[in-house]
């Protein structure tokens, strides 16, 4: 095969693979740079506070021309937050969010975390 059709060929290829697996939430939302993953309970996940602290996190963040990308295999939040994705689970013992962590990492790769658990 000639160099002069395997580009096309491979630029195609590449698109048919991003169709078929899909481009993940966090590319959609983040306005790219640093992984960030805000891991936690309840606080993290936004019970009392849909979003929770990501809110003005995000805010203060794109106001200062940070990117970011929040991670994570949770997502929610209201519309005015920049990226729902996230590591908070409400009641979760520190324990369980160790037993996870390592995973979590290797499935999003952050950058930073951001932990904020057990101040209930």
């Amino acid at each position: 095969m000639t160099r002069w059709l395997a580009a096309p060929l491979l630029t195609v290829a590449m698109a048919a693979s991003g169709a078929v697996l899909g481009a993940g939430a966090a590319s959609a939302e983040s306005n790219g740079g640093v992984r960030v993953m805000p891991l936690g309970d309840s606080i993290t996940e936004g019970t009392q506070v849909p979003g929770g602290y990501r809110i003005g996190l995000w805010q203060r963040l794109a106001a200062g021309r940070y990117t970011v990308d929040f991670v994570g295999s949770q997502y929610n939040g209201p519309g005015n937050l920049g990226d729902h994705d996230h590591e908070g689970h409400p009641g979760w013992r520190i324990d369980q969010i160790d037993a996870n962590i390592t995973g979590w990492l290797r499935s999003y790769t952050p950058r930073t975390v951001l932990l904020h658990i057990g101040t209930n």
